[in-house]
Parts: structure tokens; sequence; C-alpha cells
């Protein structure tokens, strides 16, 4: 399996890889960024390893990652990134 992003989740990661590098330096924005790609990668080969949320609409799957969450679906052989949004966040209300 592989990993597709939403313009949403496109947007979320520029977002912020922009906001890291200015708040904590752009090597730090890197080091993030690379390993929130190593993270998506490991739930594309385990799509499975985030429980489903069925109580939320539509349901999705949620996988923590540092101080954020990874919001997917899985679609057919690949998953689809919804969104990557700040645990903070009202993210239930709005899971895309």
């Amino acid at each position: 399996m592989g990993f597709r992003l939403s313009r949403k989740a496109d947007e979320d990661i520029i977002r912020l890889y922009v906001e890291g590098a200015g708040q904590f330096g752009e090597a730090q924005a890197e080091r993030y960024y690379a390993d929130l790609r190593r993270t998506l990668s490991v739930l594309a080969a385990y799509p499975f390893a985030a429980r489903e949320h069925t109580e939320l609409r539509p349901p999705v799957r949620i996988h923590p990652f540092r101080s954020h969450i990874i919001v997917y679906v899985v679609d057919g052989e690949d998953i689809l990134i919804l969104r990557v949004r700040h645990a903070l966040e009202d993210w239930q209300r709005d899971p895309r």
C-alpha cells in the first residue's frame, strides 16, 4: 500500500512546515517533516494499525504523531490522508 494526501492534508503539512520553521528553525522543521513522512509510510504499510472511529462522521482512522494527529481512511490499495491536525484542535467536530 501507498499513501495519498488530500488537498487539505497537503495544505496542513505545508502550514506545519512553515510555522515550525518560523518557531523552531528550518532544521527542526525538516526533521519534523521527515519523521512525519516516515510515519505516513508506516501507516501505509500497516493501514489497520489505527482503530477506526465509527462514532465520527464520516468514520476515520486516527493516529497520533507527536503533538498532531493524522486523520486517514483506507481507500482501495492505498490510504488517503485527510488531515494532519494539532491534537488540541476540535478535530472531532470536523475530521475532514
